[in-house]
């Protein structure tokens, strides 16, 4: 007998979201009696502070001057009051002294004195020598020695204004410095002295002098060089020195004499080149640029190399060309004669950038890309508001609060010139200038708090206080748009936000408080860089919506800039609000975390589930494998895989002793597995690299996503006055481990994965013992939404009956023989678990084998640490979040291909595993060797940072990075230039500055003339909009600088004052998809992965005819994927493209082929995205087929069904030309926000009995919001056919609709197949029915591409269709009807006859009466099984399997299994659907 073969998928397309986790995810909308949506506002502090920068690399400020830490990699640079030491090649400061990455010179005894900034910084022999002033005109050395710490003044130059650079050479410091001296010191000795120079070197030191330094260095030959301009000519002069302290030589060993020229004479830094004499650099400051010279003789040269121009730099810097080098007056270089790279100190770009010798560039690091602490809040607030997990649980809102008074430039010609006081204008509403006289005035602003809305915003709303989004299902999406357009500018008042959030929950009818859900919790957000006024009134305000509407505030103290009395005070008013302690966000990557963390301790608070099961199930020979968690609020939820006799009849034994529960058989924590590219270690010694013994391995494997290892265990608290996190710092197993940094807490997270209880689960401070729940081994992560693929033998087909087959494929290249040297392989179940693992478990015993944490998802688990968790006030003493980590369904499928460890073609099992919910990624594994998988490649789009991601099978990191799409006023050239000028004034309220004009030396800029940080964008490529209308009369020209000017219809204004109101124009200027694709000249188009969202659509494979159009070749085809463009969330810029992902290119790994952009249509309003499944047809898999390749039809998000042409066919049959890659829309189902026809779910296909066509089945509803009820809500149950099947046919104008399914029948209310759309020559019978009622009406032409049935109270599809036998089966959630919103609502099941639409549910069981619970439901048109949520069903033994997430009413509550109905159709699911060995 066959061994039986069952599938019991779980495709649980659910997000989630938990506001007191870091990374928490919720169950199934709709499987619990608590899932109602919650509500956050989050309101961000917009005041003047916000502007300062936040550093998401190495913080280095103006980088003045540069000295490198030989042979490191590493450089000290200064602003001019602080060295710091930086790690260049990993962009991160770096301890350079005593464990410490910065000085600041004056606040340390021995060296306490005010920096010199634009000269002397010299490291040599584990010594920093720098310069320093005690009254800013007497002029002293100090050195710093690293090792010890120990500063000490070494000599005093008295009152001079001109220096040179600090030299060394054979140990001796050289300085040529003040009244024409040279000073020397032996730097291993106190041996010194101070020359008086002569003759060559006098001259040379006397006219070197430009902006007061003196142009030196040290030749490949030891020599002191010396640039000097004389008599119009440019001289170098060579001298001796004696490697003492003996003074050099007056006269020059060799004079170089050139002609005036502007970059040899202008260059105020000098370098030489390491070992040849004759060549050297220069650094020209006001010219932006650094060039390389070869002197040919004593009075000619050769310019090998010139590069550089000004310019800022941007996320996507990266020149791959002179010409694409920008500096920002950059003022010191240096060459690390060890690694022959020069570290160049971009001063004005507070970066610092490498080359090699030949000014090729090398490297950026430092602040290079400057982000505001405003910028750095906008990156977090889109990371949450587009993450999938989170927008599912939570109603978004957002909105902006600074303080309630403005100062105000007025700016209005006055007749008088008498000076005006301030408060005779304190009426005055509109921008004026008093003449002559400029005057900033303090006057009351416009209201605050909330009235009601308007339009698009509060009633009030002004440019300093507003909320901006109400809080409901689309305010996430919103938030995205609206978060980009607040600008920094004015105070810091608490009694504001209080007083918005206060009025808007309070609001008597505009409140998104639902009384009929008292479970529905709501929160506040609140996030401020400042320490805040008007305390005490928030604190009133936040206590009393607290008591009295049950409003929870946190509070997030951003920026590192507040003092302890401020984080005091947010922490007071945290206590008030609830939420017990401030969270504290110093950097962008920390506030990331702790608003995810914060988000998702709200789901978690919100969900008391009794633990759902089922996500997953596979049989096999008889076993019903069965993935379930069990949910556990802030912790990791419990996993487990189970194996479960089932006989051939579908019954299932739960008493056979081969049953096994593999989270009990877990190995050890120290005896597993556990597996990932860690640079550095060899994962192939024995596949268990994940160790704490190489934590500074992982470390940066860790940060590639920026997100921050939380600082969990403390040893001393943080600020006086605020519980820190200390619990377990004088108890437990680990009091000598733990530690303050994150050291601790990075070997700690190493730890938990493996299964131990770092995050102390059970309060007890005991970190090292194993995680265990009743006494049983649980560190086993939840199998949410993956599915699980065993692969065991290779067993693919090779009998074909056309060459167009790959089983034709198969047999002419030996695969047979292959599959018969695997015989005995091991039969293994590999699925991915939320604790980041892919899992290799023997599918005979239970046993985990090995475990895979892939590249990028080993970067999300920092987010699994929540600090707020470990809290000595909570009952819960302990915890984690709950992520996300492989989510995706692996797809496996054998392919002959030249793998990069083959020097020839072979077979090989490749397993394919997208990330799912888990990120915006997949992996790709090799595992012929079921013991010894191999990394091949790993892809991932970091959509918030603008970067594409890929790991090789080398363990090599590539990243490309593309350019944003939009931009406001600040970001171009003139915003930044009024920024810079205000940040670096000495007095910001200076009246040469304080004012708005076109100069570029204020702090205000106005004008219509705006240059864009890009060259060359055409008009056609920018939308731009100005106070949210698009504007088309505008126009482009090319600036000074080489950047895109932009020319406005009217004059606007920027201002980057803090306190300064700001205009009342908002300008968005947005780029074009095509403009993007073009300007991102770093993002190759073979990793063009820009537009790939969450995948959670499985990919499927097939051999491509790479030429298309008549290809018949079938050696040259390539084996590929085709995978949806998945969830974006809220982000347009994600998600709505098929990805044609070649798997065979070992050179380019991952290459893609083809990315089809899939039209988003903006009418429907809705965020267009595809995350289903492609529907893919093959010659292997339907008969009839006469191409090579695919038909593949896809459905997205918004309702709309496309056809894509990936074959070879030349024609659609009726002699029209078509081509590889052609796409056509055949169906659009008219979803609106409305109706909610959301398109979540893949599609089933099959071949209609009748009518030969292909039919495609799918259903709609808000799969975020399942338990929403509203009398708009119109989801469809449908079925549609392509007439043009097998042919490709492009149609011009799609079968759209106007006013419901125009191409379709309604077959909602038939029970008897008198509307069936099919059109025949004969009646036909329907499947099930007898008697009168199976007779079909003939030639139904107008509506007979289909049939939708409507679903009524706000019933919705919770998975895609199973076609089976003729029937359609749909799994169905309805609402609770009652009062209580928060009621479990009912699981049903509808049967479908698949071509006349007919409901046949009735087959199922008993329509008229059923009780669920205890509660008789009457008239139901579907079948009820339960509460809760289905999963997809799967027949089996005609008989129906689903998972429910809530309560069967079936003995095993968590499984759903009745009969199936009847019919007689022929279904190809297995074709469609799974992937072939």
């Amino acid at each position: 007998m066959k061994k039986i073969k069952l599938i019991l998928i779980q495709i649980f397309l659910f997000s989630l979201l938990n506001i007191s986790n870091l990374y928490g995810k919720s169950l199934p909308p709709g499987s619990g009696i608590t899932d109602v949506p919650a509500n956050v506002l989050i309101l961000l502090d917009k005041s003047g502070s916000m502007g300062a920068s936040s550093y998401s690399g190495a913080r280095v400020n103006r980088t003045y001057q540069i000295t490198a830490i030989s042979n490191t990699g590493n450089v000290i640079v200064t602003d001019g009051s602080t060295l710091r030491g930086v790690d260049h090649n990993n962009n991160a400061l770096t301890n350079f002294y005593s464990s410490h990455n910065s000085y600041r010179v004056h606040s340390h005894s021995g060296c306490s004195t005010y920096y010199k900034s634009r000269y002397g910084l010299l490291y040599h022999s584990n010594k920093v020598y720098f310069l320093g002033s005690y009254n800013w005109s007497e002029t002293h050395l100090y050195e710093l020695n690293t090792s010890t710490g120990a500063c000490k003044r070494v000599e005093y130059f008295g009152k001079t204004t001109s220096y040179g650079r600090m030299l060394v050479s054979n140990n001796i410091l050289i300085f040529p410095n003040y009244q024409n001296k040279i000073f020397l010191k032996d730097t291993n000795s106190s041996s010194k002295k101070h020359c008086n120079v002569g003759g060559d070197l006098l001259k040379s030191i006397q006219n070197s002098k430009a902006n007061n330094r003196i142009a030196a260095a040290i030749d490949a030959s030891g020599n002191l060089v010396i640039k000097s301009y004389e008599s119009r000519k440019v001289i170098f002069r060579k001298f001796t020195l004696s490697g003492s302290t003996a003074c050099p030589s007056n006269t020059a060993n060799a004079t170089y004499t050139f002609n005036n020229n502007y970059d040899l004479r202008y260059s105020e830094v000098i370098e030489a080149h390491p070992s040849n004499a004759n060549i050297f650099y220069l650094l020209n400051r006001n010219g932006n640029r650094i060039l390389k010279y070869t002197f040919n003789s004593t009075t000619s040269y050769t310019k090998n190399a010139s590069v550089g121009r000004r310019g800022r730099l941007s996320s996507t810097y990266a020149p791959t060309s002179a010409s694409q080098v920008r500096f920002n007056y950059p003022e010191d270089f240096r060459i690390d004669t060890a690694l022959n790279r020069i570290f160049v100190a971009d001063t004005q770009n507070s970066a610092i950038q490498s080359f090699d010798l030949d000014l090729d560039f090398h490297d950026m690091s430092g602040y290079s890309t400057r982000s505001t602490r405003m910028a750095g809040a906008h990156e977090a607030i889109k990371s949450i508001v587009t993450d999938s997990s989170l927008i599912s649980s939570v109603n978004f809102g957002f909105g902006y609060w600074s303080s309630s008074y403005s100062r105000i430039y007025y700016n209005s010609r006055q007749t008088s010139r008498t000076p005006v006081r301030c408060r005779t204008l304190s009426q005055i509403s509109r921008w004026s200038w008093l003449y002559r006289y400029n005057y900033w005035c303090s006057v009351p602003s416009a209201s605050y708090g909330y009235t009601r809305w308007g339009g698009n915003q509060a009633v009030p709303c002004t440019g300093q206080n507003c909320i901006k989004v109400r809080v409901d299902r689309d305010g996430a999406s919103k938030t995205f748009r609206e978060v980009s357009r607040v600008r920094p500018g004015g105070g810091t008042d608490a009694l504001i936000w209080a007083t918005q959030a206060d009025e808007y929950f309070r609001h008597s009818s505009e409140s998104p408080i639902d009384a009929g859900s008292p479970c529905q919790g709501s929160y506040v957000i609140v996030i401020g860089d400042g320490s805040m006024g008007n305390v005490a009134a928030a604190k009133t305000k936040v206590t009393n919506l607290l008591n009295q509407k049950k409003v929870k505030t946190f509070t997030v103290a951003y920026g590192g800039g507040i003092g302890s009395s401020g984080i005091r005070a947010f922490n007071d008013v945290a206590k008030a609000g609830g939420t017990n302690r401030v969270i504290i966000a110093d950097t962008t990557d920390q506030l990331k975390a702790q608003l995810n963390a914060a988000i998702r301790s709200v789901i978690a608070e919100k969900l008391s589930f009794t633990a759902p099961a089922i996500t997953a199930t596979i049989e096999e020979g008889g076993s019903l494998f069965q993935a379930q968690f069990k949910y556990k609020q802030n912790m990791e939820w419990e996993g487990a895989l189970t194996r479960t006799a089932i006989s051939a009849e579908g019954v299932i034994n739960e008493k056979d002793k081969s049953n096994w529960n593999a989270s009990e058989k877990m190995p050890d924590p120290s005896a597993r597995k556990i597996w990932g590219v860690i640079p550095g270690t060899d994962y192939t010694t024995d596949y268990n690299n994940f160790v704490e013994s190489n934590y500074t391995l992982i470390d940066p494997m860790m940060g590639l996503l920026g997100n921050a290892i939380g600082d969990y265990h403390k040893d001393t608290a943080t600020v006086s006055g605020v519980v820190g996190n200390t619990r377990c710092s004088s108890k437990g197993d680990s009091i000598s481990t733990i530690a303050d940094g994150t050291d601790d807490d990075l070997k700690g997270l190493i730890s938990f994965v493996r299964g131990l209880d770092y995050f102390d689960y059970d309060g007890d401070c005991n970190l090292n013992e194993v995680r265990k729940s009743d006494g049983k081994k649980a560190y086993l992560g939840d199998i949410f939404h993956s599915e699980m693929v065993v692969v065991g033998a290779p067993a693919a087909d090779t009998a074909f009956t056309s060459q167009n087959q790959e089983a034709y494929w198969r047999s002419i290249n030996g695969y047979d023989a292959w599959a018969s040297g695997l015989q005995d392989r091991p039969e293994r179940i590999y699925v991915g678990g939320n604790d980041g693992m892919l899992h290799s478990i023997d599918s005979k015993t239970g046993v985990e084998k090995w475990a895979f944490i892939p590249p990028f998802v080993m970067s999300k688990l920092p987010l699994v640490i929540n600090t707020g968790l470990n809290n000595e006030l909570a009952k819960t003493k302990g915890g984690t979040n709950a992520i996300y980590g492989v989510d995706g369904s692996p797809v496996v499928h054998d392919m002959y291909f030249k793998s990069p460890y083959d020097s020839a073609k072979a077979w090989h099992t490749v397993l394919i595993v997208p990330f799912g919910r888990g990120g915006n990624g997949f992996t790709v594994l090799d595992v012929t060797n079921a013991d010894k998988p191999l990394h091949l490649y790993t892809i991932y789009n970091n959509h918030i940072k603008n970067k594409v991601m890929v790991m090789n099978h080398l363990n090599s990191l590539s990243e490309y990075e593309y350019i944003d799409d939009t931009y406001s006023l600040a970001e171009t050239e003139e915003g930044k230039t009024a920024l810079d000028t205000y940040l670096n004034a000495a007095d910001k309220d200076a009246a040469d500055l304080d004012k708005c004009d076109a100069t570029g030396n204020t702090t205000c800029y106005e004008s219509t003339t705006w240059t864009f940080p890009e060259a060359g964008i055409k008009k056609s490529e920018f939308i731009i909009t100005l106070n949210g209308v698009n504007i088309p009369n505008f126009t482009v020209q090319t600036g000074s600088s080489g950047g895109t000017q932009i020319v406005l219809p009217k004059t606007v204004s920027y201002q980057a004052h803090e306190d300064r109101t700001k205009s009342a124009d908002d300008v968005e200027i947005k780029l074009t998809k095509s403009a993007i694709s073009r300007l991102s000249n770093n993002l190759p188009a073979a990793y063009d992965y820009k537009e790939l969202g969450e995948t959670w659509s499985a990919p499927r494979i097939f051999r491509l005819p790479n030429s298309g159009a008549g290809d018949n070749k079938i050696d040259d085809d390539i084996y590929v994927a085709v995978m949806g463009g998945g969830y974006g969330g809220r982000d347009d810029k994600v998600g709505s493209a098929l990805f044609v992902i070649n798997l065979e290119d070992s050179v380019t790994p991952g290459k893609l082929e083809k990315v089809i952009p899939i039209t988003d249509d903006k009418s429907l309003n809705i965020v267009n995205s595809v995350p289903g499944t492609p529907v893919v047809v093959t010659a292997d898999q339907a008969r009839g087929i006469k191409f090579k390749g695919a038909l593949v039809y896809v459905n997205d998000f918004e309702g709309k069904i496309t056809k894509f042409n990936l074959t070879n066919m030349d024609n659609d049959g009726s002699g029209n030309q078509i081509s590889l890659y052609d796409n056509t829309t055949l169906l659009s189902i008219e979803a609106s926000r409305d109706n909610g026809r959301y398109q979540y779910h893949s599609m089933d296909a099959g071949i209609g009995k009748t009518s030969k066509h292909l039919w495609m089945f799918s259903g709609t509803g808000d799969y975020e919001r399942m338990t929403a009820r509203d009398s708009k809500i119109d989801n469809i149950m449908y079925g549609f056919r392509d007439t043009h099947y097998p042919l490709y046919k492009n149609i011009t104008f799609p079968p759209a609709i106007s006013n419901g399914l125009q191409s379709c029948t309604d077959t909602t209310n038939d029970k008897t197949g008198s509307k069936c759309p099919v059109t025949t020559n004969s009646s036909t019978i329907i499947a099930g029915q007898s008697g009168s009622l199976n007779k079909v009406p003939k030639g139904r032409s107008k509506k007979d591409m289909g049939w939708y049935i409507k679903l009524p109270a706000s019933q919705k599809v919770t998975a895609e269709p199973t076609v089976s036998n003729g029937l359609v089966y749909y799994p169905i959630f309805e609402p609770s009807q009652s009062a209580n919103k928060c009621s479990l609502g009912l699981a049903l099941i509808c049967a479908v006859d698949d071509e006349c639409g007919t409901n046949v549910s009735s087959q199922l069981g008993n329509l008229k009466s059923q009780t669920i619970d205890g509660k008789v439901y009457a008239g139901k048109t579907c079948y009820a099984v339960g509460q809760g949520v289905l999963s997809r069903l799967v027949v089996f033994a005609n008989k129906l399997f689903a998972n429910i997430a809530g309560k069967s009413v079936q003995s095993k509550t968590d499984l759903v299994v009745i009969d199936s109905g009847m019919g007689d159709v022929e279904s190809f699911r297995s074709s469609w659907r799974e992937g072939n060995f």
